[in-house]
């Protein structure tokens, strides 16, 4: 695909993560409400679960909503790049992008862990099944593309067979985190090794990476690990905040979300790096 070729996008290119556009716990109520977050920019990734396609009971608004999206970035002169989520596992076929040279690497991040989401409902009930499937595609060793198809069939084996009744609504979105309470514990747990699993994961997979930007855990955050910057965009959903990343130059950005009225925008500047080759420099502390 040309979308996952390095130096394939116009400049500025910016990046966000886990809209989930038709979700009820998302802080997005109208998708025009993103437009200071496009203007300006000539391409727009938006790396995963911008929408909802899982749950029967969300996909139609799912995908009006992302056709809506899709119309916004075309009135504001920006290409929008789409790649998939767990809870948008169609909304494109391949997962990744990489960006300066292949010194960037852009993908959701629920490839990180084997299991995908070991956090999730679905996941608590059907672990077994889950990692005979890991344990079954064990061989890829370092490819990235055979990591991907695995997470693909992961997801797949996730999805729900109906919507579950808590959450539903989305009154009790922060409820569900907490029960069953495995749940609650898989979550702190991912929370707490999120970080080092990433720096493993794109040390094995894309070593030459300089900056890593993902999404999928709702953690936003800028952290260092052996010289790579990398960030987790968190997320437009209640009980976390969203990140914006953009790239122009051979400088990446990376900023806070910030939400004035019914509008999101562009905030304070957290990091300001060069990527344009190797290592990359000026790198500030976790900002989070």
């Amino acid at each position: 695909m040309s979308e996952s070729t390095p130096n394939a996008f116009d400049e500025p290119v910016r990046v966000l993560s886990d809209l989930h556009l038709a979700h009820p716990a998302s802080l997005i109520g109208r998708v025009e409400s993103l437009r200071p977050l496009v203007e300006g920019a000539r391409t727009v990734i938006f790396n995963g679960d911008t929408c909802e396609q899982s749950y029967a009971g969300w996909r139609d608004a799912g995908d009006s909503r992302l056709a809506e999206l899709t119309e916004l970035c075309g009135r504001s002169g920006a290409r929008p790049v789409f790649l998939p989520g767990n809870h948008d596992p169609e909304v494109a076929e391949r997962g990744w992008c990489e960006l300066a040279g292949g010194n960037v690497l852009v993908t959701h991040g629920h490839a990180v862990y084997p299991s995908v989401a070991p956090w999730s409902h679905e996941y608590l009930r059907k672990k077994k099944a889950i990692w005979d499937i890991v344990r079954e595609r064990e061989s890829g060793g370092e490819d990235l593309a055979y990591r991907w198809e695995t997470t693909r069939i992961i997801t797949h084996a996730l999805k729900p067979n109906r919507t579950r009744a808590l959450g539903e609504k989305g009154i009790n979105y922060l409820l569900s985190a907490v029960w069953p309470p495995g749940r609650c514990f898989n979550i702190l747990r991912v929370w707490l090794t999120m970080v080092g699993a990433a720096d493993r994961f794109v040390t094995r997979f894309r070593p030459e990476t300089g900056v890593f930007l993902f999404g999928h855990f709702h953690r936003p955050g800028v952290w260092q690990r052996r010289g790579r910057l990398i960030c987790n965009t968190g997320a437009f959903m209640r009980g976390s905040r969203p990140l914006v990343a953009e790239l122009q130059d051979g400088t990446m950005r990376i900023c806070a979300v910030e939400r004035v009225g019914e509008e999101f925008r562009v905030g304070a500047q957290r990091v300001k790096v060069r990527v344009d080759g190797g290592v990359p420099a000026g790198m500030a502390g976790a900002t989070w």
